[in-house]
């Protein structure tokens, strides 16, 4: 397949999202080898490829999803692929039970997290606290925590139309994380969250004093480069690892607080953290139970 007919394809399918054509096209530019003739190419030929890639199972599926989109928008055979995308996903999902197996033992207790978070706040590791803190309470991705800190100055938190900022508002007895940015706002849009903790309010008090920053005047963001800027999302992630117990992923620690909680079967728990997270129950349950 031609860049030209990719570029018809998307064009064609008008209705897909911003997030899955910027997945498209960086799956799309893996079929180089080939060049790029999904459409021309035998199913064969094309299994045969992406075996040969130096990836994961999961991105095998992703790679083979964009060519059994884009040969049936052109109308040619797909039955081979669809049964090489079975096999594969039966091999991912073996790999994924074998992983939980694995993290049942490996991972640590939700209060060896809890007792890291208070370690951080004793220590006065204020952006450390602030992270692990909201992550545990919020159950956060990485993308929420790209935020800005703000004061409860109502022109200030107004904010303008379409804006894709998140914010953790700072109020005299406790704080307000907004969230327009993160991974399913399409589809459960703005977030609010009341967080009553005087601790936190404190530690956003004492990391605005360390950076000798004016709290409404200055930009202070949790998560930046050395100079204040925005980081990248790859930056993100590797910012808040730096901060976490043994530096464990956010999904790890989803997974820890999820699976004990469903071990005492507290549905309300659940719906909170499902909610928090802007992820249905069935989704939290089936990914981040170690259990299931």
């Amino acid at each position: 397949m031609s860049d030209q007919q990719f570029e018809e394809y998307l064009k064609t399918n008008s209705q897909l999202s911003e997030r899955t054509i910027k997945a498209y096209v960086n799956q799309f530019q893996k079929f180089d080898g080939m060049s790029k003739n999904v459409v021309t190419q035998s199913q064969s030929n094309i299994i045969t490829y992406i075996n040969g890639l130096d990836v994961k199972e999961n991105t095998q599926l992703a790679i083979l999803n964009v060519a059994i989109s884009m040969r049936k928008h052109y109308k040619k055979d797909v039955n081979k692929l669809l049964n090489r995308k079975l096999q594969l996903a039966d091999d991912y999902q073996q790999k994924k039970n074998e992983k939980k197996e694995e993290n049942k033992t490996e991972l640590p207790s939700s209060k060896e997290l809890i007792a890291w978070e208070n370690r951080q706040y004793i220590d006065g590791n204020w952006t450390g606290y602030i992270v692990v803190h909201l992550m545990r309470v919020l159950s956060l991705r990485n993308k929420d925590l790209d935020l800005k800190i703000i004061p409860a100055t109502r022109s200030q938190r107004k904010g303008e139309a379409g804006d894709k900022n998140n914010y953790l508002i700072l109020r005299k007895n406790n704080a307000q994380m907004v969230r327009n940015d993160y991974k399913t706002f399409k589809m459960y849009g703005q977030k609010k969250n009341v967080l009553q903790s005087r601790k936190l309010n404190k530690a956003l008090r004492e990391l605005i004093a360390e950076r000798d920053l004016i709290l409404g005047k200055d930009e202070i963001r949790l998560l930046s480069t050395k100079g204040g800027n925005k980081l990248n999302e790859e930056s993100i992630a590797k910012k808040i690892r730096s901060f976490t117990f043994r530096g464990l992923s956010e999904s790890q620690y989803n997974k820890i607080f999820v699976s004990e909680v469903a071990e005492v079967k507290d549905i309300k728990k659940l719906e909170t953290i499902s909610n928090n997270r802007g992820t249905s129950l069935e989704v939290i349950l089936k990914d981040y139970h170690l259990d299931i």
